[in-house]
C-alpha cells in the first residue's frame, strides 16, 4: 500500500476502535483488524470484532500524471459476533454503532454497501455482516 492509503486505513481502524459506551455507543467493538490478522479473521474473539480487506483499486482516472495520481481502494469491513439467543439483535446493534461512527469520521467514503448478513450456522457459530466501503487517495509519484 502506498503511504496515502495505509494512512487511510489505520485511521478508519483506530476510528472504529472508538466504538464503546464511553463514547456513547449501546455496543463496545472488541478489536478493529487490518493485514494478516484481518485475513486470518478472528475464529477465537473476542467479540464483537471487525475486520478491514483491501480488495481492489483502480485509477480514478485513466491518464497516468507524472505528479499524482488519484486511485480508488474497495474494502471489506466485516463485523463478526458470537451465537446467541437474540444475534440478530445484537448484529443490528454493531450495524447500528458502525453507520454512526463513520459519519462522524474525517476520511471520505465515496461509497458504501450493499451489507450482507450471514446468520451463525446450526448448533453454534459467528454471525456475521459484510459491508464493502470504497475511498479515494492521491499517489504521490
Amino acid at each position: 500500500m502506498t503511504a496515502s492509503a495505509t494512512t487511510f486505513l489505520q485511521t478508519l481502524k483506530t476510528h472504529l476502535s472508538g466504538i464503546t459506551p464511553a463514547n456513547g455507543y449501546a455496543v463496545t467493538v472488541a478489536s478493529v483488524q487490518t493485514g494478516r490478522s484481518a485475513l486470518a479473521g478472528n475464529t477465537a474473539g473476542p467479540y464483537p470484532a471487525l475486520t478491514l480487506t483491501p480488495i481492489s483499486e483502480r485509477p480514478v482516472e485513466n491518464t497516468p500524471d507524472r505528479f499524482m495520481q488519484r486511485w480508488e481502494r474497495t474494502l471489506i469491513l466485516e463485523a463478526a459476533l458470537v451465537e446467541s439467543a437474540n444475534w440478530d439483535d445484537e448484529l443490528d446493534a454493531v450495524w447500528d454503532a458502525i453507520r454512526h461512527r463513520l459519519t462522524s469520521w474525517s476520511g471520505i467514503i465515496t461509497e458504501w454497501g450493499p451489507v450482507e448478513f450471514a446468520p451463525p450456522e446450526d448448533g453454534g457459530g459467528i454471525a456475521l455482516l459484510r459491508c464493502p466501503l470504497v475511498f479515494t487517495y492521491l499517489f504521490t509519484v
